[in-house]
C-alpha cells in the first residue's frame, strides 16, 4: 500500500517512481515525504474509527418497548412486542475481563453491544422496524443454567456466531432447526436476510438477556470521503512543493 502511494505522489509530481534512489534524492525529499506518511496515517486512522462507528447498530432502548437503531446510518425505530421484565445499560454484563471485553476473540466477537432486554418470564416478542434492515445479529446474555435450560424458538434460521463465558460463566448450548437451547450461555447468532420484523418465543428463568443490531463486521476499508481527501491531500501537496521549487 505505501509503495503504491508513492507511485501515485510522482505521477502527482509528473515523474516515474524508481524503487532504488541517490542518497542525495532521498534527503531533499526526506521532508516531504515524511509530511505526506504523517497525513496518509491521520486519515487512514480517522477512516478506520469512522467506518467502526458506522458498523455499530445495536438497539438503543428507551423503554422495554421502544428504541432507535443506527442501521448503516439510517435511524430506524423499533418497537417490541411481548413481556419484557425491564431494559438497562448492558456495558456491565458485556464489557469486562470473564467476556474478553471487545476483544475479535472474546464472547462478543468484537461487536461491542450495549443496551440490554432482561427477561424472566416466559414470553412470545416480536420486533418491528419501521424501515426494513439487513444481517441482524443478536447478542445474548446468561441463557439458561446449568441446572434449567432457556429454549428460544425462532421464526427465522440463524447461526451461532460466537459462544464464551460471562460473569456467571458458560455451560453450552444447542441448535435443533430454528430452536435454540442454553444451558448458561452468551454470545452472538446472526439471522441473514432483510427483516421488517422478527419473532420467536422464550420460556422462563431467573433472568437472561438480548439485544439486535444491523451489523455488518466485515467492513474495516476506508469510507469514499477518506480516500477523496487523501487524494485532494497528495495533490495538494505535490502543488505546493512545485509552487516553492518556481519561488526558488
Amino acid at each position: 500500500m505505501a509503495l503504491f502511494l508513492l507511485h501515485v505522489f510522482h505521477a502527482l509530481r509528473g515523474r516515474p517512481y524508481r524503487l532504488r534512489k541517490a542518497p542525495r534524492q532521498i534527503k531533499t525529499e526526506g521532508n516531504f515525504i515524511m509530511t505526506l506518511k504523517q497525513i496518509i496515517l491521520s486519515l487512514g486512522t480517522a477512516s478506520m474509527l469512522f467506518a467502526q462507528s458506522a458498523q455499530a447498530g445495536w438497539i438503543d432502548w428507551s423503554s422495554p418497548y421502544t428504541g432507535v437503531m443506527d442501521a448503516g446510518g439510517t435511524t430506524v425505530n423499533v418497537t417490541l412486542s411481548g413481556t419484557p421484565w425491564n431494559h438497562v445499560d448492558g456495558d456491565h454484563y458485556y464489557n469486562h475481563a470473564s467476556t474478553g471485553y471487545t476483544s475479535p476473540t472474546g464472547t462478543y466477537a468484537g461487536m461491542a453491544p450495549s443496551d440490554l432486554i432482561r427477561v424472566n418470564t416466559g414470553s412470545i416478542f416480536t420486533l418491528t422496524f419501521d424501515k426494513p434492515v439487513e444481517d441482524l445479529y443478536m447478542a445474548m446474555v446468561s441463557i439458561g443454567a446449568p441446572w434449567k435450560s432457556v429454549t428460544f424458538d425462532f421464526t427465522d434460521p440463524f447461526t451461532v456466531v460466537s459462544a464464551g463465558p460471562n460473569r456467571w460463566g458458560y455451560n453450552g448450548y444447542s441448535v435443533s432447526g430454528t430452536q435454540f437451547v442454553g444451558t448458561e450461555y452468551n454470545g452472538i447468532l446472526h439471522f441473514s436476510g432483510t427483516f421488517s420484523n422478527i419473532s420467536f418465543s422464550t420460556t422462563s428463568e431467573n433472568w437472561y438477556g438480548f439485544n439486535f443490531a444491523s451489523y455488518d463486521p466485515a467492513v474495516t476499508v476506508p469510507e469514499p470521503g477518506a480516500l477523496g481527501l487523501l487524494g485532494i491531500s497528495l495533490l495538494g501537496l505535490s502543488l505546493a512543493r512545485r509552487r516553492r521549487a518556481l519561488v526558488k
